[in-house]
């Protein structure tokens, strides 16, 4: 039995926000030329307010730059967006992924310390991005591939600020002020306008108690999930961004990445050196008819409908929790007879069949529900001899229980060094000395990535 969750002020309006973003996939975030664009101001522009958020960086950019770097895997796990980045071409190898990765961090700096008035670069800088969107997505629709939408547009606001909003402590980022903060969201406000975000989708306009919760709602509803679920193709895009920067941040590589952003979205596993008092989530607000609302929008949609079973696999009303598991020592009579079934049709255990002919003795439903889960397989990858384990929280309260740092042990031994040298550097930023040694070496980090840019 379903009960009605008595739901705050702040969660009311946090879900109203997540509810009605979603309507606005058939809004392209442009239109037309580049020619066309206006870069202006919004008119709720707050100047003081926009350079104290610029100073809010400064005070804690290594958090908020690795919190950033972080974000680049949260935004490639969607579908979606990631067929539209592999179609520019710009992403898929090293030296593209170089080149447009670094040149993504120098605009960001820009806009980060730079004055923002007409002709300055940061205004320039904007200006430029705004019209390399509209054509990335103008030569994507034309593909059949979907167009950037206010959608996406809104889940990139969040990759810049939502987790040096909701899990400072994890990145050294100083966070008992409230001033700086609302700051901060007003900086993203401006620049998340100037991008091209409407204000009806523009998170950051609401009050930052709303604002939080929207985060917290997307971590659940959407990173949480897809940030378990590799393709190959987001493999093959983040292993070439890790590549790229392989020169400037020797203490990384793709697995320790992986790591230390499922650490940072809270996913069970992940809670290595983690204060387990911070590390709780947020309740749920959303039911499966809601949340089967919005896929059924979505699979109406070019670019969403030729991977729909990816997000299927992503909302739930329940949190779900995914491992893929290796077979080794099964035949195909012990798997077949192991299948596990529930009563939704991505949960339980997923292996693939021997034959793929239709079982006549099954209904529409049953053929659809089975087709569904060989076209996730399909996306994600999967071997013969792998299978897709789900396991879902049917009680939130039971969410701690599932907590723990086991993922670290299955890292390679620099996995490992990588993940801890970059946690205890960011747990540094809350010492004197710790902020010193961090702010010296990101400057020369900067610096040649500068340098490489032409800058």
């Amino acid at each position: 039995m379903n009960v009605e969750l008595e739901l705050t002020d702040v969660e009311k309006e946090a879900k109203e926000y997540f509810i009605n973003v979603f309507t606005a996939l058939h809004k392209p975030c442009d239109v037309g030329t580049g020619a066309n664009l206006e870069t202006r101001l919004p008119p709720w522009f707050d100047a003081v307010k926009f350079k104290r958020g610029q100073q809010f960086y400064r005070d804690n950019r290594f958090g908020i730059l690795q919190a950033n770097f972080c974000s680049l895997l949260v935004l490639l796990v969607d579908p979606k967006g990631l067929r539209i980045l592999e179609h520019t071409g710009k992403s898929s190898t090293t030296e593209t992924a170089q080149k447009r990765y670094v040149s993504t961090f120098v605009h960001m700096n820009d806009w980060y310390e730079c004055e923002l008035a007409p002709g300055s670069r940061s205004w320039k800088s904007l200006s430029l991005v705004r019209r390399m969107h509209l054509s990335a997505s103008n030569s994507a629709s034309k593909r059949n591939l979907g167009f950037i939408n206010q959608v996406e547009m809104a889940l990139t606001t969040f990759g810049f600020m939502g987790f040096p909003l909701v899990r400072p402590h994890l990145l050294g980022i100083r966070y008992d002020n409230r001033e700086d903060q609302e700051a901060f969201v007003h900086l993203w406000a401006v620049l998340g306008f100037m991008l091209g975000v409407e204000d009806q989708y523009n998170m950051c306009l609401h009050r930052l108690e709303v604002v939080e919760m929207i985060c917290r709602v997307m971590v659940r509803y959407i990173f949480l999930p897809s940030l378990q679920l590799e393709t190959p193709l987001f493999r093959q895009m983040m292993g070439a961004i890790v590549d790229a920067f392989a020169d400037y941040m020797p203490f990384m590589s793709y697995e320790s990445v992986m790591f230390l952003t499922r650490r940072l979205v809270g996913v069970p596993g992940y809670q290595y050196a983690v204060d387990m008092e911070k590390e709780n989530i947020c309740r749920r607000l959303l039911s499966m008819d809601e949340l089967n609302g919005v896929l059924q929008y979505m699979e109406t949609k070019d670019g969403y409908r030729q991977v729909i079973e990816m997000y299927r696999a992503i909302f739930s009303d329940k949190i779900r929790l995914y491992h893929v598991k290796d077979l080794y020592c099964a035949s195909l009579n012990d798997i077949n007879q192991n299948i596990l079934e529930s009563s939704e049709s991505i949960d339980g255990t997923y292996r693939k069949l021997p034959t793929e002919e239709p079982d006549s003795e099954l209904n529409v439903e049953e053929q659809r529900q089975n087709s569904s889960k060989k076209h996730l397989r399909e996306l994600l990858g999967l071997k013969h001899n792998q299978e897709l384990v789900v396991t879902r929280i049917e009680d939130d309260s039971e969410w701690s229980t599932y907590l723990n740092d086991d993922k670290l042990k299955l890292l390679s031994t620099r996995g490992q060094m990588n993940a801890k040298f970059t946690i205890q550097s960011l747990n540094r930023c809350y010492s004197t000395i710790g902020r010193f040694t961090n702010e010296w070496a990101l400057s020369f980090i900067l610096y040649r990535i500068k340098r490489l840019h032409g800058k």
